[in-house]
């Protein structure tokens, strides 16, 4: 598997734009219709909490599947469709969304983007889950509707940790990405000084990561979710493992890598 030189770089490149987008076909920017109309149908509600102008992630998961007939079609089936769009231009938001949408994100404890939820009539929530790597739209959907029924986050001991691992990874990504490619700076010492930031950012993270690691090793849980902690450690060790590597590149080193568009494999 080809790995980016350097974290920094994956960041750059996680700069490529797709066009401006608001809330996707067959969803809903209205929470509390979605609501009403799940007491009607019986459906719960499926709710993406995006960021649809400036985190990478979230446009990345609507133009590979929230935008696509296929999921639209499938997911209908099982749910009220809900799009809660935190961007910084508010002009995409209906006036309500623009008053309702950060109320939202707080009552839902959302730390990161996208994030997705499971809401039921009454209003309370549990965590979906987002695509696993090589599913279509329509996996994806099916996916959920086998998933609808799972017990709120906070009946899984080791859910709080998963969520922080996320939101550790989704944060160091996001400031790393508002800086920019540190080589596309016009001076050396710019370039120096915007790829010493950007370290900084990546120590903070993996000192972040490495402490969140300490917390799941000492969490005891029940023998039957004891193969989801290791998991789980597994998932963080490998992160803390990359970050390491990337955290050891010096400034040149990682421009004559860049430059000669070499990657590093793992």
């Amino acid at each position: 598997m080809k790995k980016s030189a350097t974290f920094l770089f994956a960041a750059a490149a996680a700069l490529i734009s797709f066009a401006a987008t608001s809330t996707p076909d067959g969803f809903t920017d209205d929470l509390d219709a979605a609501l009403e109309a799940s007491k009607k149908s019986g459906k719960m509600v499926f709710a993406v909490f995006s960021g649809s102008d400036w985190c990478y992630w979230c446009k990345l998961l609507e133009k590979e599947y929230l935008s696509q007939a296929s999921f639209v079609k499938e997911a209908s089936k099982s749910f009220e469709l809900v799009y809660i769009d935190s961007p910084r231009d508010k002009s995409k938001l209906s006036e309500k969304a623009a008053a309702r949408n950060p109320e939202l994100v707080k009552k839902y404890a959302i730390k990161g983007f996208p994030s997705v939820r499971f809401i039921k009539a009454d209003g309370s929530a549990s965590t979906a889950a987002r695509p696993q790597k090589g599913m279509t739209p329509k996996e994806y959907a099916i996916s959920l509707s086998k998933g609808k029924v799972s017990k709120p986050s906070a009946d899984n001991p080791l859910a709080p940790f998963e969520q922080e691992f996320e939101m550790l990874q989704k944060e160091a990504m996001m400031n790393l990405m508002m800086m920019g490619d540190p080589f596309a700076k016009k001076t050396v010492a710019e370039q120096k000084d915007a790829y010493k930031k950007g370290a900084q950012v990546l120590k903070k993270g993996l000192d972040q990561m490495k402490k969140l690691r300490a917390k799941i090793a000492a969490k005891k849980v029940s023998a039957a979710i004891s193969q989801d902690k290791n998991l789980l450690l597994k998932k963080v060790d490998a992160t803390i493992a990359q970050a390491t590597q990337y955290s050891k590149m010096s400034f040149n080193d990682a421009k004559k890598l860049r430059s000669k568009g070499i990657e590093i494999k793992k």
